[in-house]
């Protein structure tokens, strides 16, 4: 395994996000305009920036530590018991949702005085104005997109390709990873604190235990459930 230094550790982190941050800044406004929802600009950036910038580093990866397939280099291949990986997981689910309701004012907050100077359809959360049609269609393909392929191609890149090569960062590492992982989201800066208070126990515990399934499924139950909210409110 080929560790990094920390000026790629930390280049590797960000330089998806501000690739995804170009290419929903350079659609959401078309999208708006003819009226699709923000949420629904981004699902797209997934599909064509996100996914391929991943699969794309993660080959060359591959080639440069002469690994026969992508899989391999993944660095946390311990399996936890089952029975252990569903409490850690029902556990980090109920903590980030805690974290999640307990950030909501500063979240709004950072909204409303910190970056009051994007677009508002750069910080929008809701979708006000949008058929019930639209909003379905964003629904089902954010329960599709972000609750099953964004996590996965996201936690094996960042918890499974980066963490474990980032020993240069000592015991400091899982901090590191969580941080610059949230920091990625340069698209969503104002939940930078929520992501980072959510995340530090899933990256600690992955860190730990070296089981990325820890970190897959808590992601995408996190997804997931999220979804179905919106969804659920929205039928409703």
């Amino acid at each position: 395994m080929v560790q990094l230094t920390k000026s790629k550790s930390v280049l590797y982190h960000l330089y998806p996000g501000i690739l995804i941050t170009i290419g929903f800044i350079l659609i959401t406004p078309i999208m708006v305009r003819n009226g699709f929802p923000p949420q629904l600009s981004m699902l797209v950036c997934i599909v064509m920036v996100a996914v391929p910038v991943f699969i794309f580093h993660l080959i060359q990866a591959k080639k440069g530590e002469n690994r026969a397939k992508i899989i391999q280099l993944n660095g946390y291949r311990e399996k936890l018991p089952t029975g252990r990986l569903m409490l850690y997981t029902l556990g980090l689910l109920v903590f980030a949702f805690l974290m999640w309701g307990l950030f909501q004012p500063i979240d709004h907050f950072l909204t409303e005085h910190v970056f009051f100077w994007l677009p508002d359809w750069y910080t929008v959360q809701d979708f006000e104005g949008y058929s019930k049609d639209i909003i379905k269609v964003t629904l089902i393909a954010n329960l599709i997109l972000k609750g099953i392929l964004a996590p996965l191609i996201e936690e094996f890149y960042f918890r499974g390709y980066l963490l474990p090569r980032m020993e240069v960062w000592g015991k400091w590492a899982f901090v590191v990873n969580a941080v610059l992982f949230s920091l990625y989201h340069l698209w969503q800066p104002y939940i930078y604190l929520t992501l980072i208070a959510a995340l530090l126990p899933m990256t600690y515990l992955v860190w730990k235990t070296k089981d990325l399934r820890l970190a897959v499924l808590t992601h995408c139950l996190l997804n997931i459930v999220g979804a179905l909210l919106s969804f659920s409110l929205i039928l409703s």
